[in-house]
């Protein structure tokens, strides 16, 4: 008799577990289905990010842009390259000043080409600045930080 009461009970208890399965299936159905109901699957992508500078279209963070940790800025390359250019040449023109003059000039430092903002050469100020655009909720401040860690970029250990 005691083995019917088991098989019962087991019966029983594994009904009420599928019950329970069966229960949160239906209610992550419905809620899918809510949620569908509510996005507009069809509505127009979002608007491409355009560079702050010449206001070219920018791709996406990894093919055609820099990002600037100082002020969490994703400019195109060309402007990057430009403002670098330009520093280069105009210090060059201040050296041969220099020369001719013999006076002291002062060169033109490489600054952040939406801010001005001097840029940084040491990974403890560039990952200071990653920190306060992380506290900003910044995702490129997030991403930036990691790649310095994925790749082991700027003499970090890379990950494994």
């Amino acid at each position: 008799g005691r083995g019917i009461d088991a098989t019962t009970a087991d019966k029983a208890a594994e009904k009420a577990a599928v019950d329970a399965v069966v229960a949160k299936v239906e209610e992550l159905t419905l809620r899918i289905k809510s949620e569908l109901d509510t996005s507009d699957l069809f509505a127009p992508p979002p608007p491409k990010q355009e560079c702050p500078i010449c206001f070219l279209p920018i791709i996406g963070p990894l093919h055609d842009s820099t990002y600037l940790d100082c002020c969490g800025k994703l400019i195109c390359f060309g402007c990057a390259a430009e403002k670098r250019r330009v520093v280069e040449a105009t210090n060059v023109k201040r050296k041969e000043k220099e020369k001719r003059t013999r006076t002291k000039v002062i060169m033109m430092e490489q600054t952040c080409a939406f801010c001005r903002e001097p840029l940084t050469t040491s990974i403890e100020e560039m990952m200071l600045r990653a920190e306060k655009r992380m506290e900003v909720n910044d995702p490129l401040g997030y991403k930036h930080a990691a790649d310095f860690f994925r790749t082991g970029a700027r003499g970090l250990q890379a990950d494994a």
